[in-house]
Order: C-alpha cells, then structure tokens, then sequence
C-alpha cells in the first residue's frame, strides 16, 4: 500500500510523483479578486461520506451563507448536482480539497493517511479524482470539478 503521508512529508507539501501521476493534498486556483464558479460532484466510490474543502482567504456565498470556508458533503450536493459559488479574494487564489468522514458524524478528514488528488485540467474546469483516508491509489473515492467563470 502507498504511503502519502512519507511522500508528502518529503516533498513539503509540494505535489509528489506517484508512478505516473502527479498528487496533490490541496489546490490552489487562480481567481481574478471578485469571482464566481461551480462546484459539481461527479461520482463516489467509498466506505466513507466524501466531501470537499473549498477556502478563500476573503469571503464567499455559498447557498446563500456566507463564510471564508466550507466543507460541502456529497450526499448534500449530489440532490441537485452542482453548487454555485462566489467571493473576493485578497490573494487571488481558491483553496480545494477533498475529505471524508470516517466517523460518520460529518467531521472531516484530510490530509492523512491515504488523501491525496489527482487534478486535470481542461480550459477553466479542473476534474479532481481522489483517494480517501483508506490507503490505497484507486483515486475513484470522490470525483468532482470546480469551474472558475471566466
């Protein structure tokens, strides 16, 4: 079983090379100051409620609450299929990352273990395959894609 913990360790946070992919623990999006996107959830494929991290160092208006981050499950999301966002950014840049409730009381967790992503990009939707806590590289736990409006 992979070991990401080690790699992520070693590489500072930086992405690592995983056989012939690239991971990352978190994205960063480029965003012009006042911004606004979608959110969907594709597919989930684990034991645990998958979810995904969405941060802003500003604010954001997501279903009409407002907040610098929020967590959207996908249970939540997947009634309806996507979410649309929108924020100022001081910094120009929107944080993404995945997690998952391996208690079952929506309490997330990332960054450990088995997380990690895998981002392609096509214009301006980057599709995101994750692996979940489970220490494994199958990267079909949680699929989605966040769209930046342009």
């Amino acid at each position: 079983m992979p070991d990401f913990d080690k790699n992520f360790l070693e590489a500072k946070g930086l992405p690592v090379n995983y056989k012939d992919w690239e991971l990352i623990r978190t994205d960063r999006i480029p965003v012009k100051k006042d911004f606004s996107g979608t959110l969907r959830i594709i597919s989930t494929d684990s034991e645990w409620l998958q979810g995904v991290n969405i941060k802003v160092n500003g604010k954001m208006t997501i279903l009409g609450c407002e907040g610098q981050r929020f967590i959207l499950w996908a249970d939540d999301v997947l009634k309806d299929g996507s979410v649309h966002f929108s924020g100022t950014s001081k910094d120009s840049l929107l944080f993404v990352w995945n997690a998952c409730d391996i208690r079952g009381n929506r309490s997330a967790n990332s960054w450990q273990n088995g997380a990690a992503m895998i981002v392609e990009v096509n214009g301006n939707t980057r599709r995101y395959r994750c692996n979940d806590f489970a220490p494994d590289e199958d990267f079909d736990d949680l699929i989605f894609e966040v769209t930046i409006d342009e």
